[in-house]
């Protein structure tokens, strides 16, 4: 890959993260891209084996980038592994540099969601039947006892 299509990878990174709203979609454009970027550059400055190092460091740096929160640590794992296993097997598959750009950016965009996704803590779900009864009164302790409380007025009342 000559260095006139690397201007246009970036170009495509930096316009891929401003049109992706959802952040998973974000962490995939960024890992993807990254992973791609990382591989051309690397295969032009050392070879195949530059090529996975640079799929892993573009996509490690990709999923960082777009990623926030808890899941970011997770998105830099999964893009560096996607990434550099992505330009090995393309590279093994197509015997090219291209085919090595284009698997680390399928293994850079799909490991980095892959891992935000895992890193993430699962948000709390319950049912609301779990602390409630049917009046919707707060259950307290395992017997789930309702406390009735009455006014003093009433037992002067009978």
């Amino acid at each position: 890959m000559n260095l006139v299509k690397v201007p246009l990878l970036v170009l495509l990174l930096v316009s891929g993260q401003a049109m992706a709203g959802d952040s998973n979609a974000k962490t995939a454009v960024g890992g993807g891209l990254g992973a791609a970027l990382g591989t051309a550059l690397g295969g032009v400055v050392g070879g195949r084996n530059g090529e996975v190092l640079g799929g892993a460091v573009g996509g490690g740096v990709g999923g960082a980038v777009t990623t926030k929160g808890e899941g970011q640590a997770g998105a830099v794992i999964g893009g560096a592994a996607g990434g550099a296993g992505g330009a090995y097997v393309g590279r093994k598959v197509s015997h090219s540099g291209t085919g090595a750009i284009v698997g680390a950016g399928l293994g850079g965009a799909g490991g980095a969601t892959v891992g935000k996704v895992i890193a993430e803590p699962s948000p709390r779900t319950h049912e609301r039947s779990d602390y409630y009864d049917d009046d919707h009164e707060y259950k307290h302790g395992k017997g789930h006892h309702k406390h009735h409380h009455h006014d003093d007025d009433d037992e002067d009342e009978h």
